[in-house]
């Protein structure tokens, strides 16, 4: 797309959002404002009170503001409930009263009815579509941001399925918020010092864009698949011949969520968190590709105890070189191999006005005592002091730390300790 057609791509879309959408942002000004208010309360009380109080007063006035935030994604829906479940995997950005808020979208999508999908369905497999299935539940089993899941039956061969239908409008309302998301960006990013906002946004609007287009998911589920995956590792089958852009259809495998099973059986969180921490690992320095989604929706326990991997619309694919370089950087900050760390920064992409600054990072680094610190914690430091000293990180590098700090995070509420001997072997 030339420059002058994305201008005027801009200016439609600018020009729907005025017509179309004023009430939804209208509401994005309105919650800005009464966070501003919020913050600029907490800053007053602060002058007058003892720094405990303080200290108090802040983390009061993230969870009002994280709650004003959740509601807002809650109203927009769409990009605006998937930029809440993102954002939701940052504790490396965002204090933990946003991060436990926004972890209610991770399951707030609302449904659409069975009769706005119908169009969809004919468009896709025809007026005759109901002859390819014994059975089809027209309420949906599942709702995300962007997409709602359906159980079927298919007529032959006789095998459950999973049918996965994009939500109507999601298109339109995705090239919207995507342009005020990134006016927001624009105004922010200079306010806010302790992450890039425009390389976040972008990173979420790039991911979501990807998740849009069905026959990628089709293509990175099938590539994903045959890799030989750690065993207790599951997953899905693809029906390619019922997919297409807009609907992907797989087996169907029976489990409960990672959340719901963890909350039921506590006990049991150190052998499933470690091996889904073992699987991301071999992911990254095996694979060179990897999930990065990994919010707990997107894992189901099965009956057998396997961890079944579902959502493939976010696939990182890494270079060889990245994945040696990332790999063997990966396994220095989670403390399995000792390497120094200031060379492979380098190596792996890592941009700094003074290169001496990295080695600092990298002695600071192994001079802790790495392992009285969680997986998400360690990765959390070094992140910090990179951001501290203004050091350019690839793209890929904080797609890749987001999933291991993401899973580290659940392994330090569940209080399970990394063990590094299975993912070095």
């Amino acid at each position: 797309m030339s420059r002058l057609d994305t201008i005027k791509n801009n200016l439609g879309i600018a020009r729907s959002l005025i017509v179309e959408g004023r009430g939804r942002y209208l509401g994005v000004t309105r919650v800005a404002l009464n966070i501003e208010q919020v913050y600029r309360k907490q800053r007053q009380r602060s002058k007058f009170v003892s720094a405990e109080d303080a200290e108090q007063l802040l983390r009061h006035a993230h969870q009002e503001s994280a709650e004003k935030i959740v509601e807002l994604c809650k109203e927009n829906g769409a990009i605006w409930v998937k930029f809440g479940q993102f954002l939701s995997c940052r504790p490396d950005i965002l204090p933990m009263e946003y991060i436990f808020a926004l972890q209610a979208l991770q399951s707030a999508a609302t449904p659409v009815g069975f009769e706005k999908i119908h169009p969809l369905i004919l468009e896709s497999w025809g007026a005759e579509w109901d002859q390819k299935f014994l059975a089809f539940n027209v309420k949906p089993s599942a709702t995300a941001s962007v997409a709602q899941v359906h159980k079927a039956t298919l007529a032959d061969p006789q095998q459950a399925v999973a049918v996965k239908f994009q939500l109507p409008d999601v298109r339109d309302l995705f090239d919207q918020d995507s342009l005020v998301f990134r006016s927001i960006a624009a105004i922010v990013s200079p306010l806010v010092r302790e992450f890039d906002v425009r390389q976040v946004t972008d990173q979420l609007i790039r991911l979501t864009l990807e998740e849009l287009d069905f026959r990628r998911e089709a293509a990175n589920l099938l590539k994903f698949s045959k890799h030989p995956h750690m065993e207790g590792i599951r997953i899905p089958r693809l029906v390619g011949n019922l997919s297409n852009e807009h609907v992907l259809v797989t087996e169907w495998i029976d489990g409960i969520s990672l959340a719901q099973y963890l909350n039921a059986h506590p006990e049991r969180a150190r052998v499933v968190l470690s091996r889904l921490l073992h699987s991301y690992i071999q992911q990254v320095t095996q694979f060179g590709m990897y999930h990065a989604d990994p919010h707990p929706g997107n894992f189901l326990i099965t009956s057998d105890e396997q961890i079944a991997i579902l959502d493939y619309g976010a696939i990182s694919t890494l270079t060889a070189d990245e994945t040696r370089n990332y790999g063997a950087l990966l396994l220095g900050l989670m403390g399995i191999s000792s390497v120094r760390l200031g060379e492979l920064f380098l190596r792996a992409g890592f941009l700094c006005d003074n290169p001496t600054v990295l080695e600092e990072i990298s002695e600071q680094f192994i001079g802790n005592d790495r392992h009285l610190q969680s997986v998400s914690d360690r990765l959390n430091v070094v992140m910090e002091k990179l951001r501290a000293n203004r050091v350019f990180m690839p793209d890929s590098f904080i797609a890749m730390a987001r999933v291991i700090v993401s899973v580290g995070g659940l392994m330090k509420r569940y209080d399970v300790d990394f063990d590094y001997r299975p993912a070095l072997a």
